[in-house]
């Protein structure tokens, strides 16, 4: 099932795409006189009797939407990421393979969806992009082994971990500051439930203008989703709701020769393509 989140005038509510076209969850439950989750969020913690209602709403639903997308998960309690976790991107980058995930994190403000316009502050020029799988944690999960741990997704999604690199390295790798920015976290469009996807094996790339930037494979991981869950959770828990950047690819503008580097600037349009998922597309401002 693919789920998307929607902005109906000032709330933010729960979607379901269909070959159809986006099914408004709110407007089709009140139809059929029946109770429904209203956000991801209430999906997510709604467990499997929510899957299940979801898809009874989406079979024969007539309550479709053309309203702009909002981010997928809204109301998480964490962002997460990892960094230098595909083999070939920590190579371009001339960087030794980390021995365990490398993590940092981004907060609420830096969410943005599919469509949206992000703005690039003047005082910094070095805007680069990162194609990312973001997984979605399902359910509480606290000392998780790797065997288990892809059982504690909810879905994937595709993540766009946008880093300005003037910022990043000219004060001490300031990884947070550089990487949080407003809007410097877009997820999209949608999220498809876990049960159709293998994360271990996915086509990943992005497009800037048009032009091929990243093209690669889940495969190339260096930490998989499930032994980065397993990490993480030996150190705290997650929560459901909880948003895992899982590492880009090789291609990004920062593993580029210095005579080649064309970094993001206003009027440019990052494309994020995922297999199985689709694509988060986003112009800067």
């Amino acid at each position: 099932m693919k789920l998307v989140q929607i902005r109906k005038d000032t709330k933010i509510m729960l979607g379901i795409q269909t070959p159809q076209g986006i099914v408004d969850v709110s407007q089709e439950a009140a139809k059929r006189g029946i109770s429904a989750p209203s956000n991801m969020l209430e999906a997510i913690q709604a467990g499997e009797t929510g899957m299940t209602l979801l898809q009874e709403l989406a079979d024969g639903a007539s309550c479709f939407t053309d309203d702009p997308f909002a981010p997928v998960v809204t109301g998480c309690e964490k962002i997460l990421c990892i960094g230098l976790n595909y083999l070939q991107h920590a190579k371009e980058c001339n960087l030794p393979i980390p021995p365990a995930p490398v993590l940092f994190n981004k907060f609420a403000n830096a969410l943005a969806a599919d469509q949206d316009q992000i703005r690039l502050l003047p005082a910094y020029t070095e805007y680069d992009y990162e194609a990312e799988l973001v997984a979605v944690i399902g359910k509480q999960a606290r000392n998780i082994p790797v065997e288990k741990a892809l059982d504690y997704v909810f879905g994937y999604t595709c993540g766009n971990d946008m880093s300005t690199r003037d910022l990043q390295f000219s004060r001490s790798n300031q990884w947070v500051l550089s990487k949080t920015f407003d809007g410097f976290a877009p997820v999209g469009p949608c999220i498809v439930t876990a049960d159709c996807i293998d994360p271990n094996h996915l086509d990943i790339s992005s497009h800037v203008n048009g032009e091929l930037r990243q093209n690669s494979n889940t495969s190339d991981m260096i930490f998989s989703v499930a032994k980065i869950i397993a990490d993480l959770s030996a150190h705290f828990t997650l929560m459901p709701g909880d948003l895992i950047f899982t590492g880009t690819p090789q291609g990004v503008m920062h593993g580029y020769p210095a005579d080649q580097k064309n970094w993001l600037k206003p009027g440019d349009t990052v494309a994020v393509t995922i297999q199985d998922i689709g694509t988060l597309t986003n112009t800067m401002c």
